[in-house]
């Protein structure tokens, strides 16, 4: 198998799903300077419901939805968030989040027209295109513009953001798409990462650089992987966008909600946490600060976070965590090298090791950092596979595929992917086989499996059009995780 190929997979962990690559000489997305209101006479939107589809007037190749809520009125100016999936889906995260922009009164929208892959330029373009729409459509408060993006989507988010114009940024499994962003006007950045999420390292190290800078942020762990986070965790970015408008003096200050976020924090100093219980504390008390600072009197938090810092289990945990991550990303390199090095039976072994740490206890760290490196297994194998499959090389495919099975095994995508490769080699029973484990793991890409090229030799099977019929009948599903 040819060497350079993986060799390529440090690089090929594009911006969209792991950060620190460039596309291009500056990754900033420049929007703030061309985005003025505009009275169009058109027809308004329907208000409480998602709207699925929506072209954009100067550019009809550029599609969105959006979510206005119920109370929604032109009379007033509203905040609008922009949303940015790694796969183009404009509608999932209003789907997933539309019941806290009700609540908390935001008009949501998300683009069809940037993904993974794109250039930082195309996504900015398809940037300026929805907010440019918006703009003429709604009745936008131009104080209160947020980008919030997953993966991929959330260094397009955070890019946007780099010359000014954004109030604020919800960053979900990705952060900046370069080290040292240069930034030009200061917002409220709060980001999301999962503990199994492979850029967990990345999220912690980039709030770390963060209080070097003017930006106020927040960094929160959940209970999860690569995913966009559950909404019981999403709603403190709701919460962050308000209050952060309060600190900066945006919006009025709203006592209620500033005394229902610290009671809500400080309920959550008693849970238990990831880490050892003073640590916890530790990290609520600094977003309680975070979230309160000149809001109300925080002085006995401050307090709490001085104390714990002057600790000797401070600085054991601060030693201990900056180790851990050393290992963990010399491991991730490791792993890259061998995926060519090591043979199935290797696999297998380590897979097995690593599976048995986790199935002792699953939230000790490391057992967590266990379930990062085979998310990131997961990523790199699947990288490796996809690359292959543009070239003659199906030994290559078979052997990142047999590894993607290995170390994912609930993942519908190695099933779909081996399908694509026996059709290709045309062995149609194999395909068809695989074709249906994907879809009993999950598969529900209609669209992908009508025109995938490499399935061209079964489509006039009947078995593959009785799947696509189970497809077309079976109740759509929201992917987190994409």
């Amino acid at each position: 198998m040819n060497k350079t190929r993986i060799f390529a997979l440090a690089t090929l962990m594009l911006w969209g799903c792991h950060g620190n690559t460039k596309t291009s000489t500056d990754n900033s997305v420049q929007v703030s300077d061309t985005i003025k209101h505009v009275n169009a006479n058109v027809k308004p939107f329907d208000k409480g419901v998602i709207i699925d589809t929506v072209h954009c007037m100067d550019e009809s190749t550029q599609e969105y939805a959006i979510y206005l809520p119920t109370n929604y009125t032109a009379d007033k100016k509203w905040p609008v968030i922009y949303f940015f999936d790694p796969h183009g889906v404009g509608n999932l995260p209003i789907k997933i989040y539309k019941q806290l922009a009700e609540k908390y009164g935001f008009v949501i929208a998300g683009t069809y027209n940037s993904k993974n892959g794109m250039q930082m330029n195309e996504s900015g373009h398809a940037a300026l295109a929805l907010m440019r729409d918006v703009d003429q459509r709604v009745s936008v408060n131009n104080s209160r513009i947020y980008t919030f993006g997953f993966s991929g989507g959330a260094r397009v988010a955070c890019s946007v953001a780099l010359n000014g114009g954004i109030a604020g940024v919800v960053a979900c499994g990705g952060g900046f798409p370069q080290n040292t962003p240069q930034i030009n006007q200061p917002f409220a950045l709060i980001s999301f990462v999962g503990e199994k999420d492979f850029n967990y390292i990345e999220l912690k190290n980039l709030d770390k650089e963060l209080d070097n800078t003017p930006l106020l942020h927040q960094l929160v762990v959940f209970h999860g992987k690569h995913q966009w986070p559950p909404v019981s965790d999403i709603e403190q970015a709701f919460q962050w966008m308000d209050v952060t408008a309060m600190q900066t003096k945006t919006i009025p200050v709203n006592d209620s909600l500033v005394k229902a976020v610290q009671q809500q924090l400080l309920k959550e100093v008693d849970k238990n946490g990831m880490q050892d219980k003073t640590i916890h504390e530790y990290f609520v008390y600094k977003k309680l600060l975070n979230f309160l600072r000149g809001l109300t009197n925080v002085d006995a938090y401050v307090t709490k976070v001085q104390q714990i810092q002057s600790s000797d289990k401070y600085a054991k945990y601060i030693k201990d965590e900056q180790q851990s991550e050393v290992d963990e990303a010399h491991m991730q390199q490791e792993y890259i090298q061998y995926l060519t090095d090591k043979d199935g039976l290797w696999w297998r072994d380590k897979v097995k090791d690593m599976r048995s740490i986790i199935s002792r206890d699953t939230i000790s760290p490391v057992s967590l950092q266990c379930q990062r490196l085979l998310n990131f297994l997961s990523l790199a194998v699947y990288m490796g596979a996809s690359r292959s499959f543009n070239s003659p090389d199906d030994v290559a495919t078979g052997h990142f595929l047999d590894l993607y099975a290995l170390v994912d095994p609930t993942n519908p995508e190695h099933s779909y992917l081996f399908a694509g490769l026996y059709a290709r080699e045309n062995n149609p029973d194999k395909a068809l086989s695989s074709l249906k484990d994907a879809i009993k793991l999950g598969f529900s890409d209609l669209k992908r499996m009508e025109t995938d090229q490499n399935l061209v030799s079964i489509k006039d099977k009947p078995e593959f059009k009785e799947l696509v019929q189970k497809l077309k009948d079976a109740p759509p599903k929201l992917d987190l995780t994409q």
